[in-house]
């Protein structure tokens, strides 16, 4: 195996990692940013 078939399947398990972690991991286990994705803070701003 030469360096080119090892970065395209390294590639191919990146992909594979985003796609599962993306659409079929329930939210609790999902790897990456944690809490809630308004940008109105801690306080209730009445921008939602």
């Amino acid at each position: 195996m030469n360096l080119q078939s090892v970065l395209v399947y390294l590639t191919l398990l990146v992909a594979l990692v985003y796609l599962v972690n993306k659409f079929l991991l329930p939210k609790k286990y999902r790897i990456g940013r944690k809490g809630t994705s308004s940008g109105c803070g801690q306080d209730d701003c009445g921008c939602s």
